[in-house]
Parts: C-alpha cells; sequence; structure tokens
C-alpha cells in the first residue's frame, strides 16, 4: 500500500450530448439583457413618472417587483388584458408583458448558474454532468465534448484501493480530496503516489510534502529537455544552460541574472507562488536573434525557486531504479485497470444520474473489479498448487 499508482478517465454520464448548458453563453446573453432592460425601465420611468433605480445589473427579484407594481395598477384601473390578433395592449400591459418577459428570463439564468457553481457547464437531463473533452477513439484522440463524470482510481498491486468520481475536468484539482478520501478510510497515505503529468502542480506538491508523500507525479514538461525535437527550440527557456551560479545563459551567451521583479499570484488554494524575473543587462540590445526569441521590448526568464525544487525532486525520485520501475507500472497497473473496466466489463457509460447515484454505481463497478481479480488470482494460484 506505500506504493500506489493514481489515474482518472472520463466516462459518459446517462445524458445526451444536445442537452448542453454552458456558463459563457448565459453570461454573455445576461449582459446584452441587462443592456435591454435598462433601455426599458428608462422608457418606463418617462411614461409614468416613475422612479425604478437603473443598475448594471439586475436580478429576477428586481422585475418581479416592477411586474407587481404594474399589475396592481392595471387590476385597480380595471384595465382588460387582451391578447391575439386584432386586439390592442394598453401601454400598462406592454410593460408588464415586457418585465415579465425578463422576470421569467433571469429565473431560468440564475436556475442554471446555481445549478452549475463553479463549473463552466452542465447538463440539462443530469444537472450533476459535466460537459468534457473526451478521446473519440485509439484512431482519433481530438477531443470530443460529451456530459462526462471525472473517475478516479488508485491501484497497488493490481488492486483498486480507492475510488472517487468527480465534476471538474482537470486532474489536479482532484488529487487533495481523492487523497483525504484515502485517509479518512484507511487512517493513512501512501508514501509513494505515482501519477502522470495532470496531477503535477504546485499546489500538489505542497500537499505531499504537508502529509509526507514523496513528490512522484510527474509535471507538464517533464522529460521534454530529452525530446530532439524540443531540443531544436533554443529560444525556449528550457534548452538554456546555466552557469555555476544558476543563471540561465540564452543562445547568443548573453546571461539573464538582472533581477526585475517579484511576480506573485494565489492559486486555487491560496498558497503564494512567488516567480523572480531576471533580464540580462543589455535587456537585449542589439541581439541579431531579439525578434524570433521575444515579442516584447526584451526578453524576460521567470524562475519559481520553489516549484523548480520540487520539479527536481521529482526528476531525482522517478531518475531511481526505482522510480522507472514505478513510472513502468503505472501505465500497467492503473491504466490496465481502466482497460478491463471499459473494455472487458463493458462499462463506458453511466445508467444512473445524479453524483449520488453515480459514485455508488462506480463503487460497486470497482468492487466486481476486484471480485474478478481476486477470482482470476485462486483459479490460477489452484493450478500453481496442483
Amino acid at each position: 500500500m506505500d506504493i500506489q499508482y493514481i489515474d482518472g478517465t472520463k466516462i459518459e454520464a446517462n445524458a445526451h450530448k444536445n442537452s448542453f448548458v454552458y456558463k459563457k453563453r448565459i453570461v454573455n446573453a445576461e449582459v446584452r439583457l441587462f443592456e435591454r432592460i435598462t433601455e426599458d425601465i428608462y422608457q418606463l420611468n418617462m411614461a409614468y413618472g416613475y422612479h425604478y433605480p437603473v443598475k448594471g445589473t439586475y436580478e429576477a427579484f428586481d422585475m418581479g417587483i416592477i411586474c407587481q407594481y404594474l399589475m396592481e395598477v392595471i387590476t385597480q384601473e380595471e384595465i382588460e388584458l387582451v391578447y391575439g390578433k386584432g386586439k390592442r395592449k394598453s401601454g400598462f400591459q406592454r410593460f408588464y408583458d415586457l418585465f415579465l418577459g425578463y422576470y421569467l428570463k433571469l429565473t431560468e439564468y440564475e436556475f442554471w448558474l446555481n445549478i452549475m457553481g463553479e463549473r463552466n457547464s452542465c447538463s440539462k437531463v443530469d444537472h450533476d454532468a459535466t460537459f468534457m473533452a473526451t478521446k473519440y477513439d485509439y484512431y482519433n484522440q481530438t477531443g470530443v465534448t460529451r456530459t462526462c463524470y471525472n473517475c478516479q482510481i488508485a491501484v497497488s498491486n493490481g488492486i483498486i484501493v480507492n475510488s472517487d468520481v468527480f465534476q471538474n475536468p482537470a486532474d489536479q484539482y482532484t488529487w487533495m480530496p481523492f487523497m483525504d478520501r484515502y485517509e479518512e478510510a484507511y487512517g493513512e497515505l501512501p508514501k509513494y503516489p505515482v501519477a502522470d503529468a495532470g496531477y503535477g502542480s504546485y499546489d500538489n506538491y505542497l500537499y505531499n510534502v504537508e502529509h509526507e508523500m514523496e513528490p512522484v507525479q510527474k509535471f507538464s514538461m517533464y522529460g521534454k529537455e530529452e525530446d530532439k525535437q524540443f531540443q531544436k527550440r533554443k529560444f525556449n527557456s528550457l534548452n538554456w544552460k546555466e552557469n555555476e551560479e544558476g543563471f540561465k545563459i540564452c543562445p547568443e551567451g548573453r546571461v539573464f541574472d538582472q533581477y526585475g521583479y517579484d511576480r506573485i499570484r494565489y492559486t486555487k488554494n491560496e498558497n503564494p507562488s512567488i516567480t523572480q524575473i531576471y533580464t540580462e543587462k543589455d535587456r537585449c540590445e542589439g541581439c541579431p536573434h531579439k525578434e524570433e526569441c521575444t515579442k516584447g521590448k526584451y526578453r524576460t526568464y521567470g524562475k519559481n525557486v520553489i516549484l523548480n525544487e520540487f520539479q527536481e525532486k521529482v526528476k531525482e525520485n522517478l531518475a531511481t531504479p526505482e522510480g522507472t520501475e514505478m513510472k513502468k507500472q503505472r501505465s500497467i497497473q492503473v491504466e490496465g485497470a481502466f482497460g478491463m473496466i471499459k473494455q472487458d466489463m463493458g462499462f463506458t457509460r453511466f445508467t444512473r444520474k445524479g453524483m449520488k447515484s453515480v459514485k455508488m454505481e462506480f463503487l460497486l463497478v470497482c468492487i466486481g473489479y476486484n471480485l474478478r481479480k481476486y477470482h482470476i488470482h485462486r483459479i490460477r494460484s489452484g493450478k500453481n498448487e496442483a
């Protein structure tokens, strides 16, 4: 249990592909709707001397107040509501119908934005499902957007020891809640949680250190320095050499040792990440390759000391014979487990809807996988003894 191989895959939800709701489309539609509402509130105030406030954004509640007051006026003045061809609406009814339409539309927008929360999309059929880019098949691995759940498993010695289902498509944001779930169940954490580059982030490495786990997740540019095609990109700072003091040297032999400033950003988990910006003393003046090297006034180089230390530790851990074996076993064990679940067991789509039911279904599949492995092990052990 000290070594665990972790990976995730997208499994389709029980919802068709045309049931999409995208947050960006709703937000853009809201902006256009707010402009129309502002114009019509101006018209209403000018026509009847009202003083309804004009704002940059509106809620359905604001439209409801206007509709309620207009209906009271229509009732008090006994104005007949008419609809259909050849019927002329009164001014109050026209404004009432107009703002009632705004109320219904804003109610719909607020409903879907509340359903999505921090996600960028959801499905009308299964509200907990998210649209994610998936691989179409082995030969065409371009992103095909489908309603999916992000299913994560941890495999140790061929057995699934942890599993969970998430709504976000990015694997790096599943790492901490996934490991917390394992610690809650077993009371401990593995020493070597091996995973691919999708999990190698600043927050996840900090989490490993805080919980006494070795950083053995690859990062996005892991192994690129040895790629022959990547080595041809001489203006990429990863291919630059370093001097004895640890400063980068560009292809023109200029040393980037002039400290400029600190660029501070906060990660999703509110951890400060500091990148030191360096330039060379002449700021690329007179360099014949300046236009090829940078689009700015001069080239800068960013150095995140803590992240670089984490990445060097990952390289050190995975360069050992044990690390090489762990990299090989990760491809065999965890990807093999997903291959058996999808191909041999035929589980490529959920039959239930909703996060609670989907988690239960995936847990049952993982239990079935473990029972299958155990049964095969017993059969093989019996043959060997015989």
